[in-house]
């Protein structure tokens, strides 16, 4: 069975390079790498005008595309990446990203990790989550990757907006995807994840990405401070917040705080505190949202925020 979207539903002469959207490194030798490096259907002309709506082949992921899909025009694409135990269809009704691709002109592509002995899907993220003994051989990153490409290769893609929203488990395999395919990413949004233990294995990102880390600070399962999980541990939000700030040349010391927002609307009024880190290489853009009072699971979104978590994702391109 496919899906159409319901209806409502990377100084010098680099840098000229850089303002033509040109790269000029493919990142391999550590430099930061300007530019696009993704190619696809949209470069050669061979985009369909009713391509398939799965890709993955024997690990297959559904898409949604909107229903007056273009070849000759290039659509953002975002990746959603479900908590443990959920599935690409129900994170992506939760997060509000179904009926979105129409009124947003996207690309949806909605995986779902790994089924472990239990029944649970999940992702190999870091050891804290979730793998755990059974699923630590899975590389989950080179199947995102490729979906990431072969999305490219299906759809008319814009390689400046690709963007991965990820819930959880999902938020964790959100931030390993910006540590080691930042020349894929530009754009991401980790809500309730976290990050490497040890910060030595997340690898310098090539490029930047922008990137947003969402988390209620009386969340019980992926603690807000830090924890562990089977005795392996994570980093706290702040924490995991500082981490890519330095990693991204970011004002570490000085972050601002921005106007509360309204997220959550189970909690009365603006509940949630934005900090955004400043001076960030090539312009990106790093926030910590802090959920006052928010738990694991925010339910319900406001409109505002499920609106203004896509436009996000959308509106920090690369180049």
């Amino acid at each position: 069975m496919t899906y159409r979207a319901p209806q409502r539903l990377f100084l010098g002469l680099c840098l000229l390079a850089a303002l033509s959207s040109a790269g000029c490194s493919d990142g391999s030798d550590g430099s930061v790498v300007f530019g696009p490096v993704l190619q696809g259907c949209a470069d050669d002309g061979s985009c369909t005008p009713n391509p398939p709506l799965q890709i993955g082949g024997d690990r297959p992921a559904q898409a949604y595309i909107p229903s007056d899909y273009d070849p000759g025009t290039r659509y953002p694409l975002i990746v959603v990446l479900h908590g443990f135990g959920a599935n690409g269809f129900i994170q992506s009704g939760y997060l509000g990203l179904l009926e979105r691709v129409d009124s947003r002109q996207f690309v949806l592509v909605a995986p779902d990790g790994t089924l472990n002995q239990g029944g649970s899907r999940f992702w190999n993220a870091t050891p804290a989550c979730c793998a755990f003994d059974e699923g630590a051989d899975i590389d989950d990153v080179g199947y995102i990757r490729g979906l990431i490409e072969e999305a490219a290769a299906t759809y008319s893609i814009d390689p400046t907006r690709v963007g991965l929203f990820g819930h959880s488990n999902g938020g964790f395999m959100t931030l390993r995807m910006v540590c080691e395919a930042s020349e894929l990413v530009t754009s991401a949004i980790s809500l309730a994840g976290s990050t490497w233990e040890d910060a030595a294995s997340c690898a310098p990102a090539n490029n930047p990405v922008n990137l947003m880390l969402l988390h209620g600070d009386a969340d019980g399962t992926i603690l807000y401070a830090g924890g562990s999980i089977a005795g392996n541990s994570y980093p706290g939000a702040v924490e995991t917040s500082e981490r890519f700030a330095t990693q991204f040349g970011c004002d570490v010391a000085n972050p601002a705080p921005r106007a509360s927002l309204d997220v959550d609307g189970s909690i009365d009024g603006a509940e949630t505190g934005v900090l955004a880190y400043n001076g960030c290489a090539l312009d990106v853009e790093l926030e910590l949202r802090t959920i006052v009072g928010g738990p694991h699971i925010p339910a319900p979104w406001t409109t505002a925020a499920q609106d203004g978590f896509v436009d996000w994702l959308l509106n920090h391109p690369r180049g």
